[in-house]
């Protein structure tokens, strides 16, 4: 989570301006590749383009950025640790900080508004679709660029299936979506394409919108060598933010600079927004540290979700003198499934008597009631918060020592050691390892191995660093983790999850070992979640996709390899009165400040009210702001 400062220099107006698509890059690989998948990859001329288009450009929707917003200045932020890569795609790249550095900073063909969830431009400016709801096509912005000044042409949306599917990007999941989820491709003209669905598909144009591309220029050098050769290289995107090599300081800091004359601030839905000129991270590895740096005016904002510092602020001067103001933003979004995730590739986690035990052998709501001041809810099952295709009648399963000592007798652990932890007839004991980041949440641990042992289960616990833990997990090596996931989209994609291809792979001897580098961390495999995963992603029926939606959703509840913790309704922050927001300060769909960009920094009144506040000057009364227009039951 986070960025840092320093200015980037890009081409100049009239250097961009002139730059010709042709004088960009052309991989001959990737070349020969459109060539031998000529059932993919087409190549038209204008007036190849269907007659009878209706173009739209999603006009009417409402801009949701306020015009009052300033540009300039660096904000300050923290971050716990350094990613283990900033290389965008493969090992290790799917970790917390690319968030920030990717997911909010890069854009596709289309947009979704973040209030009405209504389609809106991205880097098409106009779209049309077929009769047939089978075809989509776009006319491209010949004003949008990559970070690095590169224009965005359809060459590049090409690139993008040549580079995520190519064995070189060591990434099965992306290839997998790149084979599976498209049709086909066809490019009538620098700035026209044609994207094409492999079947009928309920919202079939934001499906096809949600094409992003792939800056070629970047990846001249794109080889077998990728992994390593691209490791800590920024991969150039659409977005208003750079890293340059500079401002990647390993265990110190990270800055993320403003591209100078961004093209989206020309546009519609993109102006007054991502406002500031840099956005500096700190890395403070301990919180408590970064909460009293913040507290003394050095960070401009953070999150304080954690109860102790969102009401521990309430006695601090910074708070007390109207300084600090303290934010609680209720959004509707997917929940991410925060919990424990089982290695059911472990003996004997691989028996589902043992997982059921563990269910009820781990009491989130006293968690929840306790370290969390009934603030949080608990959390029901893996898919939450997706509308008509959540199945809230599922229900996470209580703590219950009686419960979980009747499960675990069934796997054959029936005998008490004096220590308190059950025993099987061979003498094996139940003991796991628990494995946590050394964020606050490893205050709750004690909790949870007390409540376990009462249960007969002996919880081992480990804190690891967060990029310690993610690689640890990612190489599957691990028993059991507390572990959330991103959660976005219309509905769940439970594929990349809990799909067999993404857990297991086959030896030559035929010994089934862990699949490494995939999002599947419990390991499962069961062909009876398999098919409707399958038949889910095949299914061209909206009715049919909410059922099959229920039904995965209910066997994955049954194998129990994951232990629901809890959801946060929102998030909450603290900042600084020189950090401005929206009179209704974010938008229905924003996880956190950064997701859409809407806030900016006076930075004339900071050094007023940073010197204000070092004098002992009161600013005003305490202040707590709760915005729950979007608020969900």
């Amino acid at each position: 989570m986070k960025h840092l400062a320093f200015i980037f220099v890009c081409l100049s107006g009239l250097v961009a301006a002139e730059m010709r698509p042709a004088d960009v890059f052309q991989d001959p690989r990737a070349a020969t590749f459109y060539k031998e998948h000529p059932e993919f990859f087409h190549f038209a001329q204008p007036s190849d383009l269907p007659s009878d288009l209706q173009w739209e450009n999603g006009d009417t929707e409402k801009e949701f950025s306020d015009p009052a917003a300033k540009r300039g200045g660096t904000l300050r932020m923290m971050d716990r640790s350094t990613p283990p890569v900033l290389r965008r795609v493969g090992p290790n790249a799917n970790n917390s900080f690319r968030g920030y550095a990717y997911d909010s900073n890069d854009f596709n063909l289309l947009g979704a508004h973040p209030n009405t969830y209504k389609t809106i431009p991205g880097l098409a400016t106009h779209w049309a679709m077929s009769k047939d709801g089978m075809t989509a096509y776009f006319r491209l912005d010949p004003n949008a660029r990559f970070t690095d000044g590169q224009p965005v042409t359809a060459d590049d949306y090409l690139y993008t299936f040549y580079f995520h599917r190519s064995p070189w990007a060591d990434a099965d999941w992306y290839a997998d979506f790149y084979t599976r989820e498209w049709g086909g491709i066809t490019k009538y003209d620098d700035y026209t394409i044609a994207v094409h669905a492999p079947r009928k598909r309920p919202d079939q144009i934001n499906w096809l919108g949600g094409l992003p591309p792939t800056p070629r220029q970047f990846y001249k050098d794109f080889g077998p060598d990728y992994v390593t050769a691209y490791a800590q290289k920024f991969q150039p995107t659409t977005g208003a933010y750079e890293i340059r090599p500079e401002n990647f300081r390993r265990d110190q800091e990270i800055v993320m600079t403003r591209v100078q004359d961004w093209w989206g601030d020309h546009r519609k839905f993109y102006r007054n927004r991502y406002n500031v000129d840099a956005i500096e991270f700190r890395i403070v590895r301990e919180i408590d540290k970064a909460y009293q740096i913040l507290l003394q005016g050095e960070l401009d904002m953070m999150p304080i979700g954690t109860p102790r510092y969102w009401y521990g602020t309430n006695d601090t001067d910074a708070f007390q003198k109207g300084y600090l103001t303290k934010v609680q933003f209720f959004n509707d979004i997917p929940r991410p499934p925060y919990g424990i995730y089982l290695n059911i590739l472990r003996a004997p986690l691989d028996n589902r008597d043992i997982r059921i035990g563990i269910q009820h052998s781990i009491d989130f709501q006293r968690i929840i009631d306790t370290f969390y001041r009934g603030d949080y809810e608990r959390l029901n099952q893996f898919s939450e918060g997706y509308g008509d295709y959540t199945d809230n009648s599922i229900k996470a399963r209580p703590y219950s020592p009686k419960l979980a000592r009747e499960a675990f007798a069934r796997a054959g652990y029936t005998e008490l050691g004096s220590d308190g932890v059950l025993r099987n007839a061979q003498g094996q004991r139940l003991s796991f390892m628990l494995t946590f980041d050394d964020s606050d949440r490893r205050k709750f641990l004690s909790t949870l191995v007390e409540s376990a042992l009462r249960c007969g289960l002996e919880l081992r616990t480990e804190s690891l660093e967060h990029t310690t833990m993610y690689r640890k997990v990612m190489e599957k090596r691990h028993d059991m983790c507390f572990w959330a996931w991103n959660a976005s989209g219309k509905y769940p994609e439970l594929w990349q999850s809990h799909h067999s291809e993404n857990a297991i792979e086959k030896s030559s001897s035929g010994v089934i070992v862990p699949k490494r580098q995939t999002n599947n961390i419990t390991g499962s495999h069961d062909p009876a979640i398999d098919k409707p995963i399958d038949a889910f992603r095949a299914s061209t029926d909206e009715d049919e996709m909410k059922k099959l939606s229920f039904r995965i959703q209910r066997l994955v509840d049954d194998e129990a390899s994951f232990v629901p913790a809890f959801r946060l309704p929102g998030y909450r922050i603290a900042h600084w009165p020189w950090l401005r927001f929206p009179a209704e300060f974010d938008v229905r769909s924003s996880d956190e400040p950064f997701t859409y960009g809407l806030f900016w920094l006076d930075t004339a009144q900071r050094d007023v009210e940073l010197a204000n506040f070092k004098a002992g000057k009161v600013r005003g009364e305490p202040t707590t702001r709760i915005f729950d227009r979007w608020r969900t039951n």
